[in-house]
């Protein structure tokens, strides 16, 4: 369909919002913040008035973080896994308690965009503006609250579009307040499908081909014992290692903010999992909500996954691969009694950990340099015509 003609029909189109328990699994398909693997988008109500902001994954379950007009926030206790803890902020006033009710809203992205006349996408204000106007894009919100992220800070929050100011939330749960949008990111519906517009850009590229832009690591929610998404190419170790006769997948978890890389498998249809935090092993129910990294065609993103060793992956400045990591933590494949298992190394501390069976194995210094770890390594342009 030609997109020239094509707008967005106001009212016709709803999002998908899904109320959540504070403290129960995430849903699959939730919104998140551009290029973040742990900040979704939320929606609140306060006295009838819809206020969007973040939530996240911790230790499988959701928390949440609500900015209102003048900020709010829900935050559960790290250390009481169902304990619910909220802090709002409201005219200037600080309160705690179960305000938040328990519950917030999640919005879902529906996978089968291509069959929809939209796709969403975080744009910047000015454009989003700009193209509102002119139907061809319409801001996700609620009244006047909006979702939106700043790059700068990487922080999610929500802007007043009456009142054009955003507030946020930082990592020591101050309150950051700005009317400079126009660098911001608001998520938006925008009209025809996410294929639609990807080859309209491609058009207006010059030169016979163009180099692909080097999308995020594509990490997806899914939840403990769930079934298996055989749809998906779940990014596994590599065929020739010696595992422990199961595939193993390259796996995704939060517990206290932090950022634990594991592995997955497959168990009667399942997702079962294991991670190690704290020299203990974190399996079973208690993992809840976890990622997947799934492996898309290195010519659709232009790079493509290889496992390293560690002292090859570490020495990647100037190279063009960089390992996949989250704050230092990166998948690594550690040795167990002869056999190889997913785990995480810490590229900071160099220590690599591991656990089977509730034992935990741990290497550091010296060993750590053979072990296998995972990077993302660029394609060639002359690969991507």
């Amino acid at each position: 369909m030609d997109r020239k003609g094509f707008t967005m029909e106001k009212g016709n189109i709803d999002d998908i919002w899904t109320l959540q328990k504070v403290g129960t699994p995430f849903p699959p398909n939730v919104a998140k913040a551009p290029g973040e693997t742990n900040k979704y988008v939320a929606l609140w109500y306060k006295h009838g008035k819809p206020v969007m902001g973040r939530a996240w994954n911790d230790s499988g379950v959701v928390k949440g973080i609500l900015p209102t007009v003048d900020m709010c926030s829900g935050k559960l206790d790290r250390f009481a896994k169902f304990q619910l803890i909220c802090m709002f902020v409201l005219d200037d006033k600080i309160y705690s308690g179960a305000d938040v009710g328990g519950s917030i809203q999640l919005l879902i992205l529906d996978h089968i965009e291509k069959s929809k006349s939209f796709h969403y996408d975080w744009v910047n204000f000015k454009k989003a503006q700009s193209l509102t106007i002119e139907g061809k894009y319409e801001m996700v919100r609620c009244e006047y609250s909006a979702s939106m992220y700043w790059p700068e800070h990487g922080l999610l929050g929500c802007v007043n579009t009456e009142k054009l100011v955003a507030h946020f939330v930082d990592n020591e749960m101050q309150i950051k307040t700005t009317k400079k949008l126009e660098h911001l990111l608001v998520l938006c519906k925008i009209a025809g499908s996410r294929d639609a517009t990807e080859k309209e850009k491609e058009k207006g590229s010059t030169g016979s081909a163009s180099k692909l832009l080097t999308v995020v690591n594509d990490w997806e929610d899914f939840n403990w014992g769930s079934a298996w998404p055989s749809n998906k190419n779940v990014m596994s170790i590599p065929k020739n290692i010696p595992s422990a006769g199961i595939d193993q997948f390259v796996a995704l978890w939060y517990r206290h903010g932090k950022p634990i890389m594991g592995r997955a498998w497959q168990s009667n249809g399942r997702i079962e999992a294991s991670f190690v935090d704290a020299k203990r092993e974190f399996t079973g129910a208690t993992v809840g909500s976890l990622q997947l990294l799934i492996s898309l065609p290195p010519t659709t993103v232009g790079y493509d996954y290889v496992w390293m060793t560690y002292t090859q992956a570490i020495d990647y400045r100037d190279k063009d691969y960089v390992p996949v990591h989250l704050s230092y933590i990166c998948p690594a494949i550690v040795p167990v009694d002869g056999k190889f298992f997913l785990g995480q190394v810490n590229m900071k501390t160099e220590c690599a950990t591991v656990a089977l069976n509730g034992s935990v194995t741990q290497l550091d210094g010296g060993p750590v340099k053979s072990i296998m770890v995972l990077c993302r390594k660029e394609m060639a342009e002359t690969m991507l015509i």
